[in-house]
């Protein structure tokens, strides 16, 4: 960690380094958010050996004309609680303003993410250093071959098992109680997919799990959250697998089936085959419509990716025990 010679005012920033499948990344940004982004990412921390691909270049409310819209057309790719992220297609860049909080603008080719952020408040820090930091990252990644999946992984032996869903579906509470009874854990909620020859992997953004009160009341290792604190605007815990659960994340897999889930509010799981073509129609709503080229070559990940390995959906009960003997005979 090292302080970084650029300052604006006020605005003294640290430089943090990561390492994400194979793409160095680089941190610049004030205590308070590198601090988030250092806990999210820990287990990704990297030696700066050398230039970083990516730069994510955080700065305080002195920064005028700092991350500032592009001029020309845009449209809408993503909704978000406080506004919409807006491509500009012809500068190829993505951009969002969320009044007193923050302005983030994203130059994928570039490699180069930069936020204005204002005000006092925790809360801008945490869009920058959760959702929005996310976002951008995942189509920086996009850009260079490793393609986002909105989805928990885990796996047995190094044979994965896809989690893929909207939130709400019950991805983090399925990804919890699988790494409790014994699943080792990679994400539990965005995996990379990466086409090789003859085979895809899946390379998990290995962060925190993301934990409601309700999920926390399920699990015994997680009980004592309910009822706490979580950080500003976010309503959800944020756990850490190693000291939750004792175990360290497993960075990649060969997955071998994706599942769909849903909560079912039943007491049995009901786990049923799909097809590909249904599989993919409802991964396919996650891929931002950004660049063409990029957006197909997204579009084709997944499509081979659902070809490669069986697809199910999984009506998930409230026993989480028979819902784990459920999806270890997908893998059998």
């Amino acid at each position: 960690m090292n302080a970084d010679p650029a300052r604006t005012g006020t605005d003294v920033r640290l430089a943090d380094y990561y390492s994400m499948c194979g793409v160095g990344i680089e941190v610049s940004a004030a205590d308070e958010v590198a601090a988030l982004i250092r806990t999210r990412l820990r287990f990704m921390r990297s030696p700066a050996a050398q230039p970083a691909s990516l730069l994510f270049d955080m700065r305080a409310s002195g920064a005028d004309g700092f991350a500032v819209p592009p001029d020309g057309p845009s449209r809408p790719v993503y909704d978000m609680s406080r506004g919409q992220l807006m491509y500009f297609e012809g500068q190829d860049q993505l951009f969002i303003d969320y009044p007193g909080y923050l302005r983030m603008l994203c130059s994928p080719t570039a490699g180069l993410v930069q936020f204005a952020l204002f005000g006092e408040g925790a809360a801008a820090n945490v869009l920058a250093a959760y959702p929005l930091f996310t976002i951008s990252l995942i189509e920086l990644m996009k850009r260079r071959g490793r393609f986002p999946l909105h989805a928990g992984c885990v796996a047995k032996q190094g044979r994965g098992l896809l989690l893929a869903g909207m939130s709400g579906s019950g991805k983090s509470t399925l990804t919890a109680a699988l790494v409790a009874a014994g699943w080792d854990f990679l994400t539990d909620d965005m995996v990379l997919v990466v086409r090789e020859a003859g085979a895809v992997r899946a390379v998990g953004l290995s962060d925190e799990i993301d934990c409601s009160d309700e999920t926390a009341g399920m699990i015994p290792e997680l009980r004592h959250l309910v009822g706490t604190p979580t950080l500003a605007d976010r309503g959800k815990h944020s756990v850490d697998v190693e000291w939750a659960f004792g175990v360290l994340p497993v960075p990649e897999c060969r997955p071998r089936a994706l599942v769909l889930p849903s909560v079912s509010g039943e007491r049995r799981s009901v786990v049923t085959p799909v097809s590909a073509s249904y599989a993919l129609r409802e991964l396919a709503p996650n891929v931002l419509l950004t660049q063409p080229a990029a957006t197909q070559a997204h579009l084709d990940a997944l499509a081979e990716l659902v070809r490669e390995v069986p697809c199910y959906t999984l009506a998930t009960g409230t026993d989480l025990s028979f819902a784990d003997r459920c999806l270890q005979e997908i893998l059998s």
